[in-house]
């Protein structure tokens, strides 16, 4: 398989292609034996781009780490280049593969590889999310475009639905599915529908609603408990001094009913129990409850956090630090006062991450 980055943001996408050419290859992960059969935590770790080392690790509860997934239990096989997004629901594991352009399929408890849906028009899928048990959407970071797919039998059903410019976060709430159309910060910024949010009416695609106004927009997220959508916007580079936020959109009245700002905000995770927001940004992990935001949690040294997901099982946080975005990177389990708890090192550059029990 071929390879890219994340939607490292546009920032980082610019600073892998000036070291991918200065970098050796980095070596393969080593294979170790473990059970991805119990539970524990999925994590992607997107390696680095054009360098075909992308790679799917296992933290189990039981202390055990399987470092490579589909290499070990699919032997020559690859992940691809390069893992952008991973869910996991019933039996199954979906992983997109950007610059592969292609969604893997695995099942979740032996890890067997089941089928690929790839992309030949040269599209790179981004981001996924399910509207149902047969019916799930993807955005591509390279256009302005969204598509339907039956994620079972790995079929596309709609292949183009437009959307804006470099979309990256996808969600689904109560029948409408809400897409972040960053355009790549600066890079696309210029074109319409960069830095919206484009709502579409998930039985047709039809698009019924757009928030505006979300410069470099690149997470929406769903609060069922609520109703309401989580929209994360970083900043624009050419504005230095510019800050990204956080606004919680309300689909039924359509309107944005909290706006919070923060520094270059990236991703965040949602407590269903009480539904306070934890959100990632340049300072550390704030948390968003009762119309207060505060910081929990501080960034150490360089370090640099790059995905953040709750573990339902333990009400914790758990991020993933790419440390230096070129050497391998760790998961840090902290406690909502932000105490940390546990290290466990991965792979290069972890970011999304799936609980699963």
């Amino acid at each position: 398989m071929t390879c890219r980055p994340h939607a490292i943001s546009s920032a980082l996408w610019l600073v892998a292609l000036l070291l991918s050419s200065c970098l050796p290859t980095p070596t393969d992960v080593p294979t170790s034996q473990g059970r991805i059969d119990v539970p524990g935590t999925f994590v992607l770790c997107e390696g680095l781009w054009r360098q075909d080392n992308s790679t799917l690790w296992f933290i189990g509860d039981d202390g055990t780490v399987l470092r490579d997934v589909v290499g070990t239990i699919n032997p020559g096989l690859r992940l691809g280049d390069t893992g952008t997004d991973v869910h996991v629901r019933g039996d199954s594991i979906w992983v997109v593969v950007s610059t592969s352009r292609s969604i893997e399929l695995f099942h979740r408890r032996t890890g067997l590889w089941l089928a690929r849906l790839r992309f030949d028009d040269l599209r790179e899928p981004y981001a996924m999310a399910f509207v149902n048990d047969s019916v799930a959407v993807c955005t591509f970071l390279n256009d302005a475009s969204i598509a339907e797919f039956n994620p079972r039998r790995m079929t596309v059903r709609v292949a183009r639905a437009p959307v804006g410019p470099a979309p990256e976060g996808i969600t689904v709430l109560s029948g409408r599915i809400f897409v972040a159309n960053s355009g790549l910060g600066d890079l696309r910024q210029s074109e319409k529908g960069a830095g919206t949010v484009t709502v579409l009416d998930a039985t047709d695609l039809s698009v019924v609603d757009s928030i505006t106004a979300l410069p470099n927009v690149r997470t929406v997220l769903a609060d069922p408990r609520s109703g309401r959508v989580w929209c994360i916007y970083r900043h624009l580079v050419s504005k230095p001094d510019s800050l990204g936020g956080v606004i919680a959109y309300d689909p039924v009245a359509k309107t944005i009913t909290e706006h919070y700002r923060l520094r270059a905000p990236t991703s965040a995770c949602i407590d269903p129990r009480s539904g306070s927001l934890y959100v990632l940004h340049a300072g550390g992990v704030s948390m968003i409850a009762g119309g207060v935001l505060r910081t929990i949690l501080s960034r150490q040294n360089n370090d640099a956090w790059y995905g953040l997901t709750w573990d339902p099982r333990t009400a914790r946080l758990l991020i993933a630090n790419a440390r230096n975005y070129v050497t391998d990177g760790e998961v840090i389990v902290a406690d909502t006062s932000g105490a940390i708890m546990r290290r466990v090192d991965v792979g290069i550059n972890p970011g999304r991450m799936v609980v699963v029990d």
